[in-house]
C-alpha cells in the first residue's frame, strides 16, 4: 500500500472538518491505554516487522540464477538501482515505513505512560525502557542502512535520519534530517535510559520477543561497534560472554542443530525462543524473501568456494554444510539456508487472504563475538582476537587446528610481479578471516551489507548478459536512497 505520509502513526485518517478536533476524538472506540498493562501491549508491534533481505541480494553472496523466476525488485536490487519508489515487502521503503511505524508504537506507549498515575513504580519504569530500547533499535536499523557509515570526523556534517521522539498529532507533520552525529547522539541516549529501566521480571514466557536486559547489552555492543567505540563494544560483549572467554551457553549448537531430521526440524531448531543464543527475536512479514526459486540467490559455486574449498583450520566445516537444499537445475543450483520457516497469517479463520512471515532471531550470541573480535583488531589486542578466533573454529569446525598469526598471514598471501611471496601484516590478516568466519556463520540472514558497508568492500556481480558490474568500496550506492514517500515531503535525499 502506497504511504503518502513520510512517517506515519498507522492510521491514516481522511475527510475530515476540522483536523484538530478530529484528531482528538477516539475514531473506533478502541480501548484507550490507560493502564499499565494496556500500555504494555502497545510495545508488541513496536519491532520493526520489514525484513532486510534485500540486502542480501545486493552483496557477494548472490548470483544471477538462470532456472529461477525473476522479480523487478529482486532485479533491481542485485543490479544496485534506486529502489526508493518501490513500497512492497522486501524493499528499502517497506523496512523504512516499517521501522518508523514501531517507533510511532514506542512514543504512543511513552506517552501513554505520561497520563498513567500508579503505583507500581517499578513496571512503568520498564514498559519505560522497552520502549526507549525499540526507539533506539529502530531509529539504528535506519541509519544503518540510509545514513552513511559512522566516522567522527564527519558526523557533524553526514546526513543522519529523522529522529521521531513524539507522537504525531497532526494529520501531516513535517520532519528533517539530523546529522549524523545527532541521529548517533538521540539513539545512544534512548539506548543507555532504557537498559537502565528495563526488566525482565514482567516478560511472561520465553521473553525472546522483547528487548531483556541481555538482548540490551547485546545490542549496546553492537551499537558501539558500528560508532567505532571499540572499547565500548567489547565491555558490553564482555557483559554475556564473560571477560577472556566465551560464554558457549550463547553460542547456536550446530551439532544439535544437524541432528534434527528434516529441514522443517532444522528451521524450528533454529528459530527456537527457548535457545539462549537467540537473544531477540522478531516476527517480521516476508514475501518471497524466503521462496528461493525466485531471484538472486547463493549459487552451488560460490557456496562449495565458501565452504567446502581447503580451509586453514584444517578440520571439516560444520557451517550448516550438510542443511543446504538444493533448487534449480544444471550448474548454477541455489542453496537455500534451512534457517526460517515462511508461515502464512489468515486475516481470519475463513479468509483466503493475509500475509506471509517468519521469524527471526535478529540479535544471536556469537555477534558478541565477532563484536569482540572486530574490535580488538581495530584496537590492535590482537591476541586477544586471535584468541576469539580460535573459539569460533573449535565451535564450528570439527577437528580445528589451533591458529596463530603467521598460519593467518601466509594463508592470506598473494605473489607480486616475480612470483615472490607477500604477506599481509597480521591486523589486516585477521581481519580477513574474521569476516569470512562472519559472512558464513550469517549466510542468508541479511547480515553480510552490514560488513561490507563498514568495511569498504567492492563487489562484482555478473548480469544475466554475462557483463561484469562492481559497486566500488566507497560507491554512493551503499547509502540507500531515501524512499520517495519520504522525500517527497522534503526529507533529503542522499548524494548519488
Amino acid at each position: 500500500m502506497k504511504k503518502i505520509q513520510i512517517i506515519y502513526a498507522g492510521i491514516l485518517l481522511l475527510c475530515f472538518s476540522s483536523c484538530t478536533d478530529y484528531l482528538n476524538e477516539n475514531p473506533d472506540n478502541r480501548i484507550e491505554a490507560n493502564t499499565l498493562d494496556k500500555i504494555s501491549q502497545l510495545l508488541v508491534p513496536a519491532y520493526p516487522r520489514g525484513d532486510y533481505f534485500f540486502t542480501d541480494w545486493m552483496t557477494d553472496d548472490s548470483h544471477y540464477i538462470s532456472s529461477n523466476s525473476q522479480i523487478s525488485r529482486m532485479t533491481d536490487a542485485f543490479l544496485w538501482k534506486e529502489l526508493d519508489e518501490e513500497d512492497s515487502y522486501n524493499t528499502p521503503a517497506n523496512y523504512w515505513n516499517n521501522a518508523y511505524t514501531a517507533i510511532s508504537q514506542a512514543n504512543a506507549a511513552l506517552e501513554a505512560l505520561e497520563k498513567v498515575d500508579s503505583d507500581n513504580v517499578d513496571f512503568k519504569n520498564s514498559i519505560k525502557g522497552e520502549a526507549l530500547l525499540c526507539r533506539a533499535y529502530s531509529h539504528f536499523m535506519i541509519a544503518a542502512l540510509f545514513s552513511k557509515n559512522y566516522d567522527a570526523t564527519t558526523a557533524e556534517t553526514d546526513l543522519g535520519i529523522p529522529y521521531v521522539n513524539e507522537s504525531e498529532n497532526v494529520l501531516i507533520k513535517e520532519y528533517k534530517r539530523e546529522t549524523l552525529s545527532e541521529t548517533y547522539r538521540l539513539i545512544e541516549k534512548d539506548l543507555i535510559d532504557g537498559m537502565a529501566l528495563v526488566s525482565d521480571e514482567y516478560y511472561s514466557g520465553s521473553k525472546k520477543y522483547h528487548f531483556t536486559k541481555t538482548a540490551a547489552i547485546a545490542f549496546a555492543s553492537r551499537f558501539y561497534l558500528f560508532k567505532g567505540d571499540f572499547a565500548k563494544s567489547i565491555e558490553y560483549a564482555d557483559k554475556i560472554l564473560g571477560v577472556g572467554t566465551v560464554n558457549t551457553t550463547y553460542i547456536k549448537d550446530l551439532n544439535a542443530y544437524d541432528g534434527q531430521s528434516g529441514s522443517l526440524a532444522k528451521k524450528s531448531f533454529y528459530v527456537k525462543n527457548t535457545d539462549p543464543s537467540n537473544i531477540l527475536i522478531i516476527e517480521k512479514q516476508v514475501g518471497i524473501g524466503l521462496r528461493h526459486s525466485y531471484g538472486y540467490r547463493t549459487h552451488i559455486q560460490k557456496w562449495r568456494n565458501m565452504f567446502t574449498a581447503s580451509s586453514i583450520w584444517a578440520g571439516a566445516d560444520k557451517d550448516l554444510r550438510s542443511s543446504m537444499g538444493y533448487y534449480g537445475d544444471g550448474a548454477k543450483n541455489v542453496i537455500g539456508a534451512a534457517k526460517f520457516h515462511e508461515e502464512f497469517y489468515k486475516e481470519s479463520l475463513t479468509a483466503t487472504t493475509g500475509y506471509p512471515f517468519f521469524v527471526q532471531p535478529v540479535i544471536r550470541g556469537i555477534e558478541l563475538v565477532f563484536n569482540r573480535i572486530e574490535s580488538n583488531i581495530m584496537l590492535g589486542n590482537l591476541s586477544a582476537a586471535l584468541s576469539d578466533l580460535n573459539t569460533i573454529g573449535s565451535l564450528r569446525y570439527t577437528g580445528a587446528a589451533t591458529l596463530d598469526l603467521a598460519t593467518i598471514q601466509e594463508y592470506y598471501s598473494t605473489k607480486d610481479s616475480d612470483g615472490n611471496d607477500v604477506l599481509p601484516d597480521e591486523k589486516t590478516a585477521l581481519m580477513n578471516l574474521y569476516l569470512l568466519e562472519k559472512r558464513k556463520e550469517y549466510l542468508q540472514e541479511g547480515m553480510r551489507w552490514f560488513d561490507i558497508k563498514r568495511h569498504h568492500i567492492a563487489i562484482d556481480h555478473i548480469t544475466s548478459d554475462g557483463e561484469t558490474i562492481t559497486l566500488e568500496a566507497n560507491d554512493l550506492r551503499k547509502v540507500l536512497q531515501i524512499p520517495q514517500n519520504a522525500s517527497s515531503r522534503g526529507i533529503a535525499k542522499n548524494p548519488r
